[in-house]
Parts: structure tokens; C-alpha cells; sequence
């Protein structure tokens, strides 16, 4: 790299870190709960600022320097609550943990992944088609271990930079080496097949936190759980307790506490199996989440983050947002909860993007009055 190109980088890291000062940056930090925060999708950012997501994830240059951009324009246009601090986190992607057992997911141009569906296992359910990973030379750790080690250097101090752990769960990673047909056929056909697989998943994401503690000398282990695929109809609450929540327990005994579940999903079918993972403190109530029977059935001392779905966002009236956000409020104080509020995963709907940008500045204008007048 240049030298003029490493200054124009630090240069950028410098512009954001004093807008990170200003009163109103340090204001995000600080406001009384419930918060409201916003955020784009990735395929939003794409949108917005024009570029090519591979790029993105290939120059890390260029990403680091957009990362910085992006943040400013949050800050500058958006006032919600979204907190940003002196950090940097590198990525190579979406799912990249799914390299970790043999697939390799692409990205178009927008944003969106393109997930692999040609794995071996795809024709068979055969284990011995699958190997033991290696944590520094496996699939896309010696990108990850490298983008870390030049946006250490690159960064100069100016910027905590964090590495990427797996937290994607193991359903989700057994749902694309079979395909969903696949595991739903194992499941009826093929049970011990499917414990067998879901172990050696678990087993490898056990075997990667401890190589990536050993690398780094680091005790902390506490994590989440991703797994889209856990998600009623797909699969019954009677396949979730049987074939995935053993290794939820397996998992939480190894990290000792998991902060948080996610699935895009409708959570309430399983909220009260999730329930038996004592440590699990976040419970998210989708937009496909009813949040009355979540109310019901998720104990006071769990947080609850209520999330409004994108196209409510960026097409409701003020009238239509505030009836939204009122309702929440009523709820959850009715039930003595603590909760925040997200407007989830936004990208571009109206044909001037603008228009979007000012649909999310009127949210947040209802919710600061909503939630805390």
C-alpha cells in the first residue's frame, strides 16, 4: 500500500473520530431507555452509496474507508440511538463460517448472498464427506486472520479492531450442506444421522472458539446463536427440542452464557424451549413475533428488543407509526418489561432513495415522542 493511500485511510479514521466527539455522538450513548435505532441492510449501504458489494469485501482499503463513510452519514442523517464507538470490524462476507465445512458463499453486486448449494452431502448423507477444520488455514480463516492483521497495522491504534467469531448455529449449517428438503427427509428417514451431523457441527464450532482463544490468549467466550433456518413451519417446536436444542445445551455449557438467539422467524413457537437455556438474557420479538404472547410467555428478567418491520418503516404515516410505537410502549410497560426498538434491515423501496431517508428521520422523530414523553 501507498503511503498516500495509508494517510487518506487515517485521514478518513481521523474525520470519524471527531464527529465521535461532537455532543450529539456522545448523546446516542446516554439517552434513558427504551432507545430506537435504525440501520441498513447491507444491500442498502450498496444502494445508497453506489457500490459494488465485492469490492467491498475484497479491498479492505476501500472498506475500511467506507465503513468510516457509512458511520458519518448514520451520524449526520439519522438520530436515532445507535451508538458507534472508536471500532473497526473487518468482514469477508456473509456466512463465512460456512467455509469452515468445505462451501464458499458469493455475493452479488447489491449485496445479497449467494448461498452454495453443491456440497457433496447435498447427494449424501455420508459424515465421512465432511472434514475437521483447521483454524488458520481453512476456508476463509487466512483472509480473516489477514484483513485482522493489516487493519491492526493500517488502523494504527486509532481504532479497536475486533475479529470475527462464529456464531451462526449449527441447524443453519446442517440446512445447507443437506439442503432443507435433505435434512427434513433425514429427519423421518435417517434420526441418528441427524444427531450424528448436528454433534460434528457443534463439535467444530467448540474446536474453532478454543483455537481462536488459544490464538489471541483470550478466557472470554461468551456468544449468540444465529440460526435462520429454526423457523415454524419449516420445522415443528417437536424437531427443534429433538435435533437442535441438545446442542443449544451443549453450546451454554461451553461458552457459559449465551447473550442472545436470533432467527428472522416467528420465535414464539419455541420461546418457552428457549427458556431452558437459563443464561440466555436478549430475546428478540421479530416482526413476525407476537408481542403479547412473548409478554406471556418470556420471564420480566429477560430483555426484550421489539424490531418493526422494514416496509412499515419506510411507508407508514405518522399516524400509522405512532399507533405502532404507542402500542409497544403500552405493552411492555404494562408488563413492568425493559425493551428498545429497532427498525430493522432497510433498504431502498421508494424510486428516490431521499424518500426513504426521510421516512426513517420521521420514525424517529415519532419514537423520540412516543417512547419517552
Amino acid at each position: 500500500m501507498k503511503d498516500s493511500q495509508r494517510d487518506a485511510t487515517r485521514a478518513m479514521i481521523d474525520t470519524y473520530l471527531a464527529r465521535l466527539s461532537k455532543p450529539d455522538a456522545l448523546a446516542r450513548k446516554n439517552r434513558p431507555p427504551p432507545t430506537f435505532s435504525v440501520y441498513w441492510e447491507n444491500l442498502g449501504w450498496a444502494q445508497l452509496f453506489g457500490f459494488d458489494m465485492n469490492h467491498f469485501i475484497d479491498d479492505l482499503r476501500f472498506q475500511i474507508e467506507t465503513t468510516m463513510k457509512m458511520r458519518l452519514w448514520h451520524l449526520d442523517n439519522w438520530a436515532d440511538d445507535t451508538g458507534y464507538g472508536p471500532d473497526l470490524g473487518p468482514t469477508v462476507g456473509m456466512y463465512w463460517e460456512y467455509s469452515l465445512l468445505g462451501m464458499r458463499v458469493g455475493h452479488q453486486a447489491d449485496g445479497v448472498p449467494i448461498l452454495p448449494e453443491n456440497h457433496p452431502m447435498r447427494r449424501s448423507p455420508d459424515l465421512s464427506l465432511l472434514a475437521r477444520h483447521d483454524f488458520l488455514t481453512t476456508g476463509e480463516m487466512p483472509r480473516i486472520l489477514r484483513y485482522h492483521e493489516e487493519a491492526t497495522r493500517l488502523v494504527d491504534g486509532k481504532l479497536k479492531v475486533s475479529f470475527p467469531v462464529w456464531g451462526r448455529g449449527p441447524f443453519d449449517i446442517a440446512v445447507q450442506l443437506r439442503g432443507y428438503e435433505g435434512i427434513i427427509d433425514d429427519m423421518r428417514e435417517r434420526p441418528v444421522f441427524v444427531h450424528a451431523l448436528m454433534r460434528f457441527i457443534t463439535e467444530e464450532r467448540i474446536r474453532w472458539w478454543d483455537a481462536y482463544c488459544s490464538h489471541f490468549g483470550l478466557k472470554e467466550r461468551t456468544c449468540g446463536i444465529a440460526d435462520d433456518w429454526v423457523n415454524v413451519p419449516f420445522i415443528s417446536p417437536a424437531m427443534f427440542e429433538e435435533f437442535i436444542l441438545p446442542s443449544y445445551f451443549e453450546l451454554e455449557r461451553y461458552h457459559g452464557a449465551l447473550y442472545g438467539f436470533h432467527t428472522c422467524a416467528d420465535q414464539v413457537p419455541i420461546q418457552k424451549l428457549l427458556l431452558r437455556l437459563p443464561t440466555l438474557r436478549d430475546f428478540e420479538v421479530t416482526p413476525w413475533t407476537d408481542l403479547e404472547a412473548t409478554l406471556r410467555n418470556v420471564p420480566a428478567d429477560k430483555n426484550l428488543t421489539v424490531h418493526i418491520k422494514n416496509v412499515d418503516v419506510l411507508l407508514s404515516d405518522d399516524a400509522r407509526a405512532e399507533q405502532q410505537l404507542r402500542r409497544i410502549r403500552t405493552l411492555c410497560e404494562a408488563a413492568g418489561r425493559k425493551f428498545s426498538v429497532c427498525g430493522q434491515a432497510l433498504s431502498r423501496v421508494h424510486k428516490d432513495m431521499a424518500d426513504d431517508v426521510r421516512q426513517v428521520q420521521r420514525w424517529i422523530a415519532v419514537a423520540r415522542r412516543v417512547l419517552h414523553d
